[in-house]
């Protein structure tokens, strides 16, 4: 059973239309990108959304 805060997590997100992405990748690119995060003082999250908003922004519809 899910606990209260589990619960609310999963409602903040929904509320938000936060969603959970999963990719493969070599696990160590995984590493030194997890390195190169810590170095930089930025979450990986921070980094694949910053990603993945030029690259949008490089392919205009």
């Amino acid at each position: 059973m899910a606990t209260a805060q589990t619960r609310a997590t999963e409602k903040y997100r929904a509320k938000k239309g936060i969603i959970t992405k999963s990719i493969k990748i070599p696990k160590e690119l995984n590493i030194e990108f997890i390195k190169a995060c810590e170095r930089a003082h930025v979450s990986q999250a921070q980094v694949f959304k910053d990603c993945m908003r030029r690259f949008i922004e490089a392919h205009p519809e």
